[in-house]
């Protein structure tokens, strides 16, 4: 059975000429049972119309097998107004779109499980705002009437930055200074995208979540007392 995950940069694999860049998606497998895979379909700048037009999604139903799952995350593009290949209106174009892509998973007899856009790290006199405008608002209306899946990333990653604080919460994010990574040597103020932590904090919340919601996806995550038998089957000794 595979986890496909269709969306943006925050989600996308990133090879080693983008280090320390990650996509949430692209540590999924770490928190993964070793019988499951993630076949990670995000893309760098997509919303859910390029996704569309550029013929990704068509590409995604071809690998797509029943009994599969479907993460899928949009919003952080589709808000660019100055960009016609990018922009839909958050509750006629991008919900729109976003219903039929459930639609047709379920028609390969797939699940989706619809994820709003996480948070940027955009805080203001010492709290992080909401930065997606109507779009997290529009998918979760969307899932409501329709009794689709969601997990509200929007809302946990932002919530748990105000826990943090500004300052502590930017380890998460491409904000560093000069001459610490070669890929960026002029360094990097880059409230979006994700460091390796920001990664694994967004998959956590997520499978949390999964867990939470008791979902059916949640028999694909490791269990703690799993751990070791895991490691075994990697063949994994840890010295301890």
């Amino acid at each position: 059975m595979k986890i496909v995950c269709m969306g943006d940069s925050t989600m996308q694999y990133n090879n080693i000429y983008r280090y320390p860049q990650f996509g949430w998606a692209q540590v999924l497998p770490i928190f993964l049972k070793p019988c499951y895979e993630v076949l990670d379909l995000a893309r760098n700048g997509r919303s859910t119309k390029s996704y569309l037009k550029q013929g990704r999604f068509a590409d995604l139903l071809e690998r797509l097998d029943a009994g599969d799952y479907v993460i899928c995350q949009f919003g952080h593009n589709d808000a660019v107004k100055d960009n016609p290949i990018k922009y839909t209106s958050p509750y006629e174009d991008y919900t729109a779109n976003l219903k039929y892509f459930a639609e047709e998973v379920m028609k390969k007899g797939a699940n989706i499980i619809f994820a709003t856009p996480i948070t940027k790290h955009n805080f203001v006199n010492g709290v992080c705002i909401e930065s997606h405008g109507e779009y997290s608002k529009a998918m979760i209306k969307l899932c409501q009437e329709n009794n689709y899946t969601l997990v509200d990333l929007d809302s946990l990653t932002r919530n748990l930055y105000n826990k943090l604080g500004e300052e502590e919460s930017k380890k998460f994010h491409m904000i560093f200074g000069p001459n610490i990574f070669p890929n960026y040597l002029d360094g990097l103020n880059d409230h979006t995208h994700l460091r390796f932590e920001g990664a694994i904090m967004v998959a956590s919340l997520f499978v949390e979540e999964v867990k939470r919601q008791n979902l059916a996806l949640k028999d694909c995550f490791l269990k703690p007392e799993e751990v070791d038998d895991f490691d075994k089957f990697m063949g994994i000794k840890v010295i301890e």
